[in-house]
């Protein structure tokens, strides 16, 4: 169990009542009068994630604003995938010392904990590892912002990784803030992704999607020329998928590793629904992925954090209603 630390008795009982809901997931809502949301809690007995894949903590299970929805399950019940059975603003950290580490022994993953690596095989994202260490978990919550605190200590390295979810005061925006403090006696240095599994106004993912950059771009990809196809500065959809059909792009050209590229916009414009994302640390990769239902914009940056030091950064998300094209 995590340990629970609310500064607002109200969201105390409505973390304790997700304890007691049939499917025992504990998650709470936060709001500040324009956002709403609804997050899962991380637990290791009953929490809704328990993969190896993605950090734990800031799963956002919906959002709501002015009616529009951003994020929800985009995978089927019956069968979803069990290295991303997860939803929202989703981040995960590569492993540390995967590498390194002997058959038998540990690796660790940032916000994770420290797992089993159990052959010689290559680390697998899409593989879950047994965990041997969770560290400790606390958590803090407001009536707009919740903290997540993982700290974990091994013979290896050793973090105190915090992640706050919050809701700014009168705006449509949200920050997701984090600082890494390197306990340990060994260099951090890993890249950190934020999977961003946008689902709008479950709409199916095509003609009414647009996605904008601040300088012209360019990729190959799994859809590219058939179903989307990049115009200068946007990404536009040319049809809408169908059945188990996927996009992706690895690596998008001409977004150079700088804060100012840091700057996407995702709009449907049948809807009006719109989200602008950016970053105080320079974007390093952005990767393109999708399915029907969910459209993903996979921000990446860099992490050094040496012994001793304590690293930074944000993201922000705008949440916007624009005309629509109807």
């Amino acid at each position: 169990m995590i340990k629970v630390i609310s500064t607002v008795f109200v969201l105390l009982s409505v973390i304790v009542s997700g304890y007691c809901q049939a499917e025992k997931q504990p998650q709470l809502e936060i709001s500040n009068g324009l956002l709403r949301a609804n997050l899962y809690l991380p637990d290791y007995e009953t929490g809704y994630y328990k993969g190896t894949r993605f950090d734990w903590s800031g799963i956002i299970s919906s959002l709501e604003y002015k009616g529009h929805s951003y994020f929800d399950q985009w995978f089927d019940t019956g069968n979803p995938p069990p290295f991303a059975t997860i939803m929202g603003p989703v981040e995960a950290y590569a492993p540390l010392n995967y590498d390194t580490a002997e058959v038998g022994g540990d690796f660790v993953k940032i916000g994770i904990g420290a797992l089993r690596k159990e052959s010689n095989e290559p680390y697998s994202d899409f593989k879950t590892y047994t965990i041997v260490d969770k560290g400790i978990r606390t958590l803090k919550t407001k009536a707009n912002e919740v903290q997540f605190v993982h700290v974990l200590n091994t013979e290896t390295y050793s973090y105190e990784y915090t992640k706050t979810i919050q809701f700014v005061e009168n705006e449509s925006k949200m920050v997701i803030s984090h600082s890494l403090k390197n306990t340990g006696e060994q260099a951090i240095k890993t890249f950190g992704f934020n999977h961003n599994f946008f689902v709008i106004d479950n709409q199916p993912i095509g003609k009414a999607f647009e996605l904008s950059f601040p300088v012209e771009v360019s990729g190959t990809g799994r859809g590219m020329g058939d179903s989307f196809e990049i115009q200068g500065k946007k990404i536009i959809f040319t049809r809408d998928l169908v059945g188990d059909e996927s996009i992706a792009c690895k690596h998008l050209e001409g977004l150079n590793n700088s804060i100012e590229n840091f700057d996407i916009r995702l709009d449907n414009t049948q809807t009006g629904a719109g989200v602008k994302i950016t970053g105080d640390q320079p974007l390093s990769r952005l990767r393109l992925w999708g399915t029907t239902a969910t459209l993903c914009p996979e921000t990446y940056i860099d992490i050094h954090v040496a012994p001793g030091d304590t690293f930074h950064w944000n993201y922000f998300y705008e949440f916007y209603e624009m005309p629509t094209s109807n």
